[in-house]
């Protein structure tokens, strides 16, 4: 999940319940929020939605596994995903494309309210179905907001459940789980990054055990290592070889941002140390 560019809206309508410290109302799939003028492009944004203080009880959202990185066990294959500080939206749907993305209402941002995971479901609370499912829109730019676009259809019913993500898997109990104020919009963010930012490299192993290789496709001349938090633990230069071997990560357990940079520009990968 960022650091991500502001942007200027020119309508932004409050339809979310903002509470830091209480449940909220759209804690369970049976109190989804609804968001069918966004769905409809009546607007172009809704919110702020805050999932501070949700409780993640629904067993509704059951049948996300294989999405979602998030479990406890800190493998990362989505096999068992946390289900925790998830809120949810309900909307009618339309013969096209769904575009639906979650961002920042503003340019005020936290680590602990960026990293979101999102779910698409059709049918009713108790019998539903997996639509679609999103964990990150652009994770090699750093960007861990998350967005769907997929079709959909007349008729159906939809539900969307946003949640945080939980690093207590990945040995960052400090860290424990992403909450806070994001809004809803129809409209993509400009997340794209040039072509060959984020390709040729490859960190391993992953999770890793405190050494990994890092092997790019050109020259890697500098490795900086960042914590889920935004701390750097070192900046390491190098004499220009496409690998190196026996990279020493920080002794800590936990979930790292490891920036690598090539001839090509910056690429950013996460690396977990058990």
């Amino acid at each position: 999940m960022y650091w991500i560019r502001p942007f200027l809206f020119v309508a932004l309508l409050v339809v979310g319940v903002l509470s830091s410290m209480a449940q909220p109302v759209n804690d369970l799939c049976s109190s989804a929020a609804d968001i069918q003028s966004l769905i409809s492009q009546t607007i172009q944004i809704a919110g702020p939605f805050s999932n501070e203080g949700a409780t993640g009880n629904d067993l509704d959202i059951a049948g996300v596994t294989g999405c979602w990185l998030d479990d406890l066990a800190g493998n990362a294959d989505g096999s068992s995903p946390q289900i925790d500080a998830t809120v949810w939206f309900r909307f009618e749907g339309f013969d096209g494309t769904l575009m639906l993305y979650v961002q920042q209402c503003d340019s005020n941002l936290t680590f602990l309210s960026q990293d979101t995971q999102m779910a698409l479901y059709t049918g009713e609370c108790d019998t539903l179905e997996l639509v679609a499912c999103n964990e990150d829109l652009n994770a090699p730019s750093n960007y861990y907001w998350s967005g769907l676009t997929t079709g959909i259809q007349s008729g159906n019913t939809y539900y969307l459940a946003v949640d945080g993500f939980n690093y207590s898997g990945f040995g960052s109990p400090e860290i424990p789980l992403t909450t806070g104020q994001f809004c809803l919009s129809n409209q993509e963010p400009q997340v794209s990054v040039p072509e060959i930012i984020g390709k040729g490299v490859d960190i391993y192993p992953n999770p890793s055990d405190g050494f990994i290789t890092i092997d790019a496709d050109s020259h890697i001349h500098e490795v900086t290592v960042f914590d889920v938090a935004g701390a750097c633990y070192g900046k390491y230069s190098n004499s220009g070889s496409h690998k190196l071997q026996s990279f020493q990560l920080p002794e800590v357990s936990g979930f790292y941002l490891i920036h690598v940079r090539t001839d090509h520009g910056v690429v950013t990968r996460r690396v977990i140390r058990n």
